[in-house]
């Protein structure tokens, strides 16, 4: 009997392995032909990573009744590891009896009471899935859900089963150790001899052949993320979130973006083999929120769905969007027709990558480091550099950065314009000023925020700071171009500004636009350009603080509240120092949006969107200006000329002028001055 019972563990134990083998060797075998990606630096950081986001399942729990559930299903599967271990052992080499062996008595405890929190943890699931139905579901695998959840309860009720007929059957050790299994025990009580070994034997088969069928299961389901998860995290990037998007080589490089499988990296097939498919991306996805046919969650299920394909030598199979009325009436219509061969208009459409506004909110929110934003950029590389393919309004805004210097199509003599009056020092008048003020496209060109520089300039004054701008000679940092995808362009853009910031002698700058924030402090460095740059509410913070900032007009006439911006916020952690200028404001009430801070929706400008139409679903300025309003708050502060742009096409569209007004956060620190700005700013005003 013994022999047959190691023989008959042996034989399924290597029938799981095999069946397992066959479904992953073809995906192993596209890994390693995939292209390269440098992820094996400062190991200790990178372990820090799965203690943090495994272990402590850090993101998950941020959602507390599923990822409570996860938490206890989590650790209860890292425990059921070694029960699973503990019944290989018996089945192999029952004359070991470790049922007998006192010294495991602390592991069947945990082993014990962590089957009771896994059976609690998929009783939460299953509610939460089936009885709440969250919005974020829509799109998922159900029946791939429903399946997982009952294995898993099988799993852990043969394991508690086959203890209860251990401890009836009087031949387990360890009964002290394991209330539940006692408990459940007394079930059995009324089987003796043969009858209770039965039960026993029956347990042990059961719970084995559940988990070598689990095992089986794992590899064609989503929750493959089992296994792919603890090295999805470790290898994450460890670069500052706004500096993650791929650094292009244009001269050696064979290919622009990706535009076919074998053009993925290994961590980005990594990342579609982890995808976990909770919907947590999609659920702050401003475009997918918006009727936009574009989701995190299935962009990526698509790109793995077409991965697995590839990998078995077939074709991809078709958008989850594809035939969609989203899709059929999304944006403007590219410059040329889509090419359905590769990923791009197969198995990813191009409304779905011109949707996205690089908010990062999916980036933020996914539990297993899933990088959505950079796959979307490379995707979009490959659109514009090699097809060609782009929004016309797009294509007009890249034709005037490279031009003309800036997206607007304006001439740039006309930069300055919004200095008019104040006698302004340029760079070339005061080489050795201390400070740069960048003053950026979106606040020179488009003349309802020039009350934004303009306040600046009064408050640098006022603090005595020695500052000068570049005049008519700055240009486009090339944001706009990178996010849209002509990384060309942007390099170029980029190349030219460091020359000229080089040649000033530059050495710190003061930016108003997040956009060319981000740029100047993450990617700049990759071409050279090394400064100390600083998001204005930053700087005004520190002037505050120093005691070189004197606030005393009252600005504002009842509460107010702020717009997070994604380049500032999401992708540069700058949350606080925004606040800290609200809360130096004389007499002002600050009330916090319901989505803020990390959680912030998008005001839809990002990505490039800034110059494409929205002309499927709602605008996404409209709706974050009503999650404004809904605060209650008479004003909402911003700082991003963008977001301040959206913000009051936003009001303007919603009836809500006299209700809401808006204002950069400049502008409420200059018209609370103590000393009369000089007409820099009007003294009262949205």
């Amino acid at each position: 009997m013994i022999w047959l019972n190691t023989a008959g563990a042996v034989a399924l134990a290597a029938l799981a392995a095999a069946l397992f083998g066959r479904r992953m060797a073809p995906l192993w075998r596209g890994v390693r032909r995939a292209q390269p990606a440098a992820r094996r630096d400062r190991p200790l950081a990178r372990l820090r990573g799965v203690a943090v986001f495994v272990l402590g399942q850090q993101r998950l729990l941020r959602w507390p009744f599923s990822g409570v559930a996860h938490f206890l299903i989590f650790w209860g599967f890292v425990i059921l590891n070694l029960e699973i271990a503990e019944a290989g052992i018996t089945a192999l080499v029952p004359p070991l009896d470790l049922e007998r062996q006192g010294w495991l008595g602390p592991i069947a405890f945990v082993e014990d009471l962590l089957a009771v929190a896994v059976l609690t943890g998929l009783a939460l699931a299953a509610l939460n899935r089936y009885g709440v139905r969250p919005r974020r579901f829509r799109g998922s695998h159900g029946r791939d859900a429903a399946v997982i959840l009952a294995g898993i309860a099988a799993v852990m009720v043969t394991q508690v089963g086959l203890y209860a007929t251990t401890i009836a059957g009087g031949r387990d050790g360890l009964v002290r150790w394991r209330p539940v299994s006692a408990a459940v025990s007394h079930l059995f009580t009324g089987f003796h001899g043969l009858a209770i070994n039965a039960w026993q034997e029956g347990f042990l088969w059961a719970h084995l052949a559940l988990v070598a069928a689990f095992l089986v299961y794992l590899a064609h389901s989503k929750h493959l993320h089992i296994l792919t998860a603890v090295p999805n995290v470790l290898f994450r990037s460890l670069e500052p979130a706004g500096r993650r998007l791929s650094r292009l080589d244009l001269d050696t490089a064979e290919h622009f973006g990706v535009s076919t499988v074998e053009q993925l990296s290994w961590k980005q097939e990594l990342d579609l083999a982890t995808c976990t498919e909770c919907g947590r991306c999609q659920s702050h996805c401003p475009a997918y929120n918006t009727g936009k046919p574009l989701s995190p969650k299935l962009l990526v299920t698509d790109l793995r769905d077409a991965w697995y394909a590839a990998c078995r030598g077939e074709p991809a199979p078709a958008s989850s969007w594809a035939g969609t009325p989203e899709a059929q009436g999304a944006g403007e219509a590219p410059g040329s027709p889509p090419v359905p061969a590769g990923l791009i208009g197969r198995a990813v459409l191009e409304e779905t990558l011109w949707a996205c506004t690089t908010c990062g909110a999916c980036v933020d929110q996914c539990p297993v480091l899933i990088e959505h934003v950079p796959t979307i950029v490379d995707l979009r590389r490959s659109l514009v550099l090699e097809q060609g393919s782009l929004p016309a309004s797009a294509r007009a805004a890249l034709d005037s950065i490279e031009q003309r210097g800036n997206p607007y199509g304006a001439a740039a003599s006309d930069r300055m314009r919004w200095s008019d009056g104040l006698d302004v020092p340029t760079l070339d008048d005061h080489p050795q000023a201390e400070w740069l003020y960048w003053v950026g496209c979106a606040t020179a060109f488009d003349q309802a925020n020039w009350p934004i520089a303009r306040a600046m300039v009064a408050i640098l004054r006022a603090a005595g700071v020695d500052f000068a701008v570049l005049g008519a000679a700055e240009r486009c940092t090339g944001d706009p171009a990178r996010r849209i995808g002509n990384e060309y362009l942007f390099q170029l853009q980029a190349q030219q500004v460091i020359r000229g910031l080089r040649a000033g002698g530059v050495r710190r700058v003061v930016a108003s636009c997040p956009h060319c924030f981000n740029v100047f402090a993450n990617e700049y460095p990759d071409l050279g350009g090394r400064f100390e740059v600083v998001h204005h509410t930053q700087l005004i913070s520190r002037l505050i603080d120093e005691g070189r900032l004197r606030l005393t007009r009252p600005v504002a006439s009842g509460p107010l509240t702020y717009h997070d911006p994604c380049y500032l916020g999401r992708w540069n952690g700058v949350y606080e120092a925004p606040r800290e200028v609200l809360r130096a404001l004389p007499g002002v009430e600050t009330v916090e949006m319901a989505r803020c801070r990390r959680e912030a929706m998008c005001c839809g400008a990002g990505g490039g969107r800034m110059w494409m139409e929205e002309t499927t679903g709602a605008r996404i300025n409209r709706v974050r200006v009503r999650q404004a309003a809904d605060t209650g708050a008479a004003a909402a502060a911003t700082a991003c000329p963008f977001c301040a742009t959206m913000f009051e096409e936003g009001i303007a569209a919603g009836a809500l002028t006299g209700r809401l007004a808006t204002s950069d956060i400049a502008v409420y620190v200059a018209r609370a001055l103590e000393e009369p700005t000089g007409g820099a700013v009007p003294s009262s005003g949205p």
